[in-house]
């Protein structure tokens, strides 16, 4: 069953798409992200014209490299993510106001007060050695 989910984020990362991971029970369920408005690229087609096809979005290696690595941690201890997909950079977003923006430079973790928060502890010894690693905590 994992190997299905971590075979699937293979195949949304290589086409570059973005991709959500939520648990139905004890399931893990891919999906397409639908954005803030929760709507498919589909029916904002159907209504309003003029839109310009999206291109394929390029991942990096190194990304999609560390996305399926900590997918498999976080699928394992049961945690709901999304993935979004820039060119060149890439968001992991665990909710609103939690996430890593993963640059081609460095990653920057937004929302945690340090390394050691749950579930980055989980996932830091997968950040890249030879890369910066910013935290950006919340400001009270």
């Amino acid at each position: 069953m994992e190997n299905d989910i971590i075979s699937a984020i293979e195949k949304q990362l290589n086409e570059g798409k973005g991709f959500e991971i939520n648990f139905k029970g004890e399931i893990p369920n891919i999906s397409d992200i639908k954005g803030i408005s929760k709507i498919s690229k589909e029916e904002i087609i159907d209504n309003i014209k003029g839109i310009k096809k999206i291109k394929k979005k390029k991942i990096l290696e190194e990304h999609k490299n560390f996305i399926i690595d900590i997918s498999k941690v976080l699928i394992k201890n049961k945690i709901p993510f999304k993935v979004t997909i820039f060119p060149n950079e890439v968001i992991l977003r665990f909710d609103l106001d939690h996430y890593i923006h993963l640059y081609p430079d460095k990653f920057v973790i937004i929302g945690f007060n340090s390394l050691n928060e749950f579930p980055i502890s989980l996932i830091k010894s997968y950040f890249p050695k030879d890369k910066e690693v910013k935290i950006l905590h919340q400001v009270r």
